[in-house]
């Protein structure tokens, strides 16, 4: 027989262990991102820790302290959202107007403060009673699915923004964080079951569900690296940035924009700083002699592209060049894509197959066709 509040009190402490370790982390890497996060996982913790309270009956010794517990639960769903703003964010600052996400807590703070006065509840009519019954026993679950999702909508719109100024996305493109979110929905789809649905069979996994999840979010977590290795400078011109519209006002005109095109040009075609596997563009713009902005728009509005896919397109040249030649014979795969500017296998395949309509290695064997083809 599982001892269901034994396995819950050593998740939750499990979570909250977690959280401790990052915000012992933030100073390091992401700090503001982490603080926030590491809030997330420790409020996470307790609202894990009520059923084990509830069975010790914590809920008759101690309701205040049980019922403070209860209310930490709508600072959670804040606090993910809130962690994955600054993890997408360049130059995010803390702002008065981000108090509007302690709302619903402070609100249903206020309508707990009788009773944490007197010790006894609002007393309603039945048919008043039975709109705050539902509003009580919908709010969480409500506030929680909208977090959920424009966490999820924020993280998307980092990989488009991300393409404007990097040009691999292996360190930035937080797709560990995107896994963190389909975690954290798994625990929140088994926490509903429990609220509304008791499907039995999903009742006896539940807490080897929510300890799987914990330390899955865990490992996602405490593993993660810096993502902007910028200064802060660098940043603070990267976030003014916008994706390129036709009608957008030109941010560089005549004389400077054709010189920036020549000066381009001989970097990508003569130096081939494109081979640089950690290129990005204020380094880019730092061998221009540029701002972020005018080589972000210099980009844009001769190529009509993103800097990913622009850097990206001549790296998949040099590839092809490698694939054809000698090189092929001494290099695998991993390397023609190192040696092409690219830092990871995958984005080398994903990237060329998307441009070429071939694998690499089904690139080779349809060239080397057409030649014999040619031959005939």
């Amino acid at each position: 027989m599982i001892n269901f509040p034994a396995l819950m009190g050593f998740t939750s402490g499990t979570a909250f262990l977690s959280g401790c370790l990052l915000l012992a982390k933030a100073p390091k890497a992401n700090l503001r991102a982490n603080l926030f996060l590491g809030a997330f996982m420790i409020t996470l913790s307790l609202t894990l820790l009520e059923i084990p309270l509830f069975a010790q009956n914590f809920h008759i010794t101690y309701p205040i302290l049980f019922e403070i517990i209860g209310l930490i639960r709508f600072l959670t769903a804040p606090l993910l959202y809130y962690s994955i703003v600054h993890f997408t964010s360049l130059d995010k600052k803390i702002e008065k107007k981000d108090a509007l996400h302690l709302i619903p807590f402070i609100v249903f703070l206020i309508f707990r403060i009788p009773f944490f006065i007197t010790g006894k509840n609002f007393e309603f009519s039945y048919q008043t009673g039975t709109i705050v019954f539902f509003i009580l026993r919908n709010a969480l679950p409500v506030q929680t699915a909208v977090y959920w999702c424009l966490s999820f909508i924020r993280l998307q719109k980092h990989f488009k923004n991300a393409k404007q100024f990097s040009s691999n996305l292996n360190n930035i493109d937080l797709r560990w964080l995107t896994t963190f979110l389909w975690i954290v929905l798994l625990i929140v789809a088994v926490w509903l079951n429990l609220v509304f649905f008791n499907l039995e069979a999903l009742q006896k996994l539940t807490p080897f569900l929510y300890l799987l999840g914990i330390f899955f979010l865990s490992c996602f977590s405490l593993r993660q690296e810096e993502v902007f290795g910028y200064s802060k400078i660098e940043r603070r011109e990267l976030a003014t940035i916008n994706d390129y519209k036709k009608d957008s006002p030109k941010r560089v005109t005549g004389a400077r924009l054709a010189e920036l095109e020549i000066r381009l040009k001989s970097l990508m075609e003569i130096k081939k700083v494109y081979l640089d596997n950690d290129l990005s563009l204020p380094k880019l713009a730092g061998m221009l002699q540029a701002s972020c902005n005018e080589t972000s728009f210099l980009i844009n509005e001769l190529n009509q592209e993103n800097f990913y896919n622009f850097i990206n397109k001549y790296r998949i040249e040099e590839a092809k060049r490698l694939l054809l030649s000698d090189a092929y014979d001494q290099l695998n795969i991993v390397g023609i894509a190192f040696e092409s500017g690219f830092n990871s296998k995958t984005t080398f395949n994903t990237t060329f197959k998307k441009l070429t309509g071939y694998s690499p290695t089904g690139f080779v064997k349809a060239e080397k066709i057409n030649k014999e083809n040619s031959k005939k």
